[in-house]
């Protein structure tokens, strides 16, 4: 339910975003009465547990808790401690006070015994732990609280809701939001034996780089390639190594650069979302900053997937009809299986940390989300994790939320073959009929948003807005989101037709390009910077958006990556060709992967309620790029490159030769929190650009590769 449990905290954060910074004057009144009852209650709580019908277990408890903090015992004052008091700047949107979690959890295994005090009578003795739970309180349709209390492990959620009715204080908890000392996570087989496998993939490495370096130092020949699979100085070298833009006439250069960014919006959007999804002190101003019109940035960032889409559309056309020319044969065995190979294990280590050692990774009064994203959900449905069929069997559940794109791609990838078969023989007709399928997605698209009444998930501003019914029934959903995957398909036909058919022969006037430019980015600006808005809720506009937004992205930049390829794109054909982005280019599937996760954990793991600025996002970002940049690193070095090379000797035979693809692979990628990416990895050859690769045939040639996501291999030195 972790996925689940995400979006609702979010859409709390939209309802209190609904509040405006000019309070009025029955909002005025409300919040002075919750000051008022708040800042009482910590001097009658006590006095409410005796008098609201509580459990024995909780009242026994309570007695001794008095009676603490009468006699002056410190754990009894820490316990009073740590709850929540009334906070400054509630008018300001300081709605969230949560106590001090770890002198809470600090109270452990606390013996107390009553006045005859006979250690041998175990009806004098009561162990007290602290027990900390989160509550939140709806005050109104715009107005919620989040408050936190601290007391005795024996008294349950059910007896503070008692109290807190009888206190006329709308705050409800859930045993799913408390902790207590019992509820720690202890060393579990699987535990055991991630670390154990863990180290054994290491010594692996260590002992394949260790080889490798002696290998060099007295030049000599390894005996068989295996043997250097997992070497970190061989596939380092591949992973860092880079071309000068240009040296090859085959390779579209400039989607090295376009998935690099796209990785990174995808990780500032998150980013920054992820920083309202818990506690902060000034919430009443995140409205304003989100739909500042500098910053509709942010919230346009899932069209980034849209991006990963078209790219995957047009390297799938592209390496297929170019490796068919070079009379290379069509495998559908090996064209699928070379996908799940190049995909799965990344994917599976993720997995695999989710449901072992991440639960071990944090705490906090947050941590129950990531409990649930990384745990139950992935506990429950690894097995759609595996088979890409998320976004059907466990939609609301998702494990790995991200994943989502994986599943959509890959589900596009199967149907794949109903293209490539009839393109070559009659082209005009395929390319009309996924014409065809490209609307039909989109008035899917509109249809499913009008009969649902569904709300983007960037309309924000829409009173009790509930957008789960449009994460899942169409902004996972494959046959919503394959209009940008089919634009694709035609734009890299046309490339392939201008560089391989045409040998890059093509003529285009001046003011036809600039006219094409202006044209294109003007459409991107606006799929970004549109407002959303709605105070209303507008069935037509908002379906209409919902519908047309993705396909304009992707047929706007489908001109920016045409216009680069055929020799259109000037200074930004060389900006997005530049060297430093094929090295990027090649983690971000890696990076997609675990990015989301390192932000749930360092979200989740707060203390204590967060200052929201600009500034102090931009900070974190820079410094979250540089860890899940790093953590790409050693995912791509452990799982990815060891596995491509591992494959092409089981598929290739060893030979020098190499399948479409095999130097390089790529996987799609989707946030979401929704957003997607694809990454490379590195094979034999060191001069890759990344993604993900498509096997044509069972046996090995030496053709240029293209992965799914947009990505293409260069040939060999």
């Amino acid at each position: 339910m972790a996925s689940t449990f995400v979006l609702k905290t979010l859409l709390v954060t939209v309802c209190v975003l609904g509040v405006s910074s000019e309070l009025s004057v029955n909002d005025t009144k409300m919040i002075s009465e919750i000051i008022n009852k708040l800042n009482n209650f910590p001097h009658t709580f006590l006095q409410g547990f005796k008098d609201a019908n509580v459990s024995p277990d909780c009242l026994k408890a309570i007695e001794v808790y008095g009676n603490g903090i009468s006699n002056t015992e410190e754990w009894a004052w820490k316990m009073l401690d740590a709850m929540a008091k009334l906070q400054s700047g509630i008018m300001d949107g300081n709605l969230f006070n949560l106590g001090a979690y770890d002198e809470c959890q600090s109270i452990r295994d606390v013996v107390v015994y009553s006045e005859n005090q006979d250690p041998n009578d175990a009806e004098s003795m009561t162990v007290i732990n602290g027990k900390y739970c989160l509550g939140m309180g709806q005050f109104s349709d715009q107005l919620s609280i989040t408050w936190s209390m601290c007391g005795p492990d024996a008294c349950s959620a059910d007896d503070l809701n008692k109290v807190m009715a009888l206190a006329k204080l709308p705050i409800g908890f859930k045993e799913a939001y408390c902790h207590d000392p019992s509820m720690d996570p202890e060393i579990t087989g699987g535990d055991i034996a991630f670390i154990v496998c863990s180290g054994i993939i290491l010594g692996i490495m260590v002992i394949s780089s260790v080889y490798d370096v002696y290998l060099r130092y007295f030049d000599k020949k390894t005996i068989h390639p295996l043997l250097l699979a997992f070497s970190v100085v061989t596939n380092g070298e591949k992973l860092f190594a880079t071309t000068e833009p240009g040296t090859n006439t085959g390779q579209l250069e400039c989607l090295s650069g376009i998935r690099s960014f796209s990785m990174m919006w995808v990780l500032i959007g998150h980013q920054f979302s992820n920083m309202t999804m818990v506690a902060v002190t000034d919430m009443f101003n995140i409205l304003s900053f989100f739909t500042d019109n500098w910053t509709m940035y942010i919230r346009g960032a899932t069209v980034a997937v849209d991006s990963f889409f078209l790219m995957g559309g047009i390297v799938m056309i592209y390496v297929y009809l170019k490796s068919t020319k070079d009379k290379q044969t069509f495998n559908i065995f090996f064209y699928y299986l070379h996908r799940y190979l190049r995909l799965t294990p990344a994917l599976a280590a993720v997995l695999v940390v989710h449901v072992t050692v991440l639960k071990h990774f944090g705490s906090g009064p947050y941590w129950f989300i990531m409990n649930g994203y990384a745990y139950d959900s992935c506990k429950k449905y690894w097995y759609s994790v595996l088979l890409y069929i998320q976004n059907y069997v466990n939609p609301t559940e998702t494990c790995i939320a991200q994943s989502w794109y994986l599943q959509v791609d890959t589900q596009l990838f199967l149907l794949s073959p109903l293209v490539l078969f009839p393109i070559k023989r009659w082209p005009r007709f395929t390319l009309a009929a996924v014409v065809v399928a490209a609307l039909a997605s989109i008035s899917t698209g509109f249809a499913v948003s009008w009969v649902h009444k569904l709300v983007d998930i960037n309309s924000i501003t829409l009173d009790n807005a509930d957008t789960g019914d449009f994460m899942k029934m169409y902004y996972s959903a494959t046959y919503t989101r394959a209009s940008p995957w089919l634009i694709g398909i035609i734009v890299g036909y046309y490339i392939y037709k201008i560089k391989i058919v045409q040998k890059g022969e093509f003529k285009m006037s001046r003011m036809l390009n600039i006219f094409m430019w202006i044209g294109s980015l003007s459409v991107l600006a606006t799929c970004v910077y549109v407002d959303k808005s709605q105070d209303e809720y507008d069935r037509l506009a908002m379906s209409s958006y919902i519908a047309f937004v993705r396909p304009a992205w992707a047929i706007a930049l489908s001109w920016v990556i045409f216009a680069c390829v055929t020799g259109y794109g000037g200074p930004v054909n060389a900006f997005l060709s530049a060297r430093v982005f094929q090295v990027l280019a090649r983690l971000t599937y890696t990076m997609y992967l675990t990015h989301f996760t390192v932000l749930l954990v360092l979200v989740t793991s707060i203390k204590q309620p967060r200052v929201f600025s600009n500034a102090q996002a931009m900070y974190e970002f820079w410094a979250i790029f540089a860890l899940v940049f790093a953590i790409s690193v050693v995912w791509t070095l452990a799982f990815e490159s060891p596995i491509m090379i591992i494959e092409k000797h089981m598929f290739g035979g060893g030979s020098s030769k190499k399948p479409v693809g095999d130097k390089a692979t790529s996987k799609p990628i989707g946030v979401t929190e929704n957003i997607n990416i694809g990454t490379p990895s590195n094979n034999e050859n060191s001069n890759v650009e990344s993604g993900l690769h498509h096997r044509l045939s069972g046996r090995a040639s030496n053709q240029n590769g293209i992965d799914n996501a947009g990505y293409i291999t260069e040939k060999p030195n």
